[in-house]
């Protein structure tokens, strides 16, 4: 008798550690973009790490502010050194929720508009953000987009005098996750 009891406490259990999945990415992509009348910075960093909880909404993402890649070598330098201080911060952290996520059929292909929300974590300083997202998913995966605008000020990121005029307070961001199922 007391076997059927474990027995079916341990099928439960199974079921339910089936049912909390968590869905990674450690290839991850976050581009920077923004157009000024006298030169356009783009960068890419493709090393972005990010955890999904499909039962709970729960998003985590991670990355090395040096791993942000730039056409021009000058340009990755002053990036690094004068504006992210990435020596003083090296990372760039957003840890939030998809607000809707029980909207969301994970078990079945198709696309979803989504809101994320949490606190972004860049140059030391943390601010609240709420964004519109797309989730894509096809044959057990999931895709995450979402693109928004980061204000350079409420970072405390400072622009060097000279470059006023020149470069925009806000950075486009464009964030796109492939996740795949977490084995442990």
């Amino acid at each position: 008798m007391k076997l059927k009891y474990i027995l079916t406490a341990l099928f439960i259990g199974i079921l339910l550690n089936l049912s909390a999945q968590k869905y990674i990415t450690k290839t991850g992509t976050i581009d920077i973009f923004s157009q000024t009348p006298l030169f356009t910075i783009e960068g890419v960093n493709k090393k972005v790490a990010s955890i999904l909880n499909t039962e709970t909404g729960e998003v985590v993402a991670s990355t090395l502010v040096r791993s942000f890649k730039f056409e021009e070598a000058l340009v990755e330098e002053h990036f690094n050194e004068n504006y992210m201080e990435s020596h003083k911060f090296p990372k760039a952290v957003f840890k939030g929720k998809i607000t809707d996520y029980k909207k969301v059929n994970f078990s079945k292909d198709g696309n979803y508009d989504i809101i994320i929300e949490g606190k972004l974590t860049i140059h030391g300083a943390t601010n609240y953000i709420k964004e519109n997202g797309t989730l894509s998913i096809k044959s057990g995966n999931i895709s995450a987009k979402t693109t928004f605008p980061v204000s350079l000020k409420a970072y405390g990121i400072k622009v060097e005098p000279a470059y006023k005029k020149a470069i925009k307070d806000e950075i486009e961001l464009k964030i796109h996750f492939d996740y795949k199922p977490y084995n442990k």
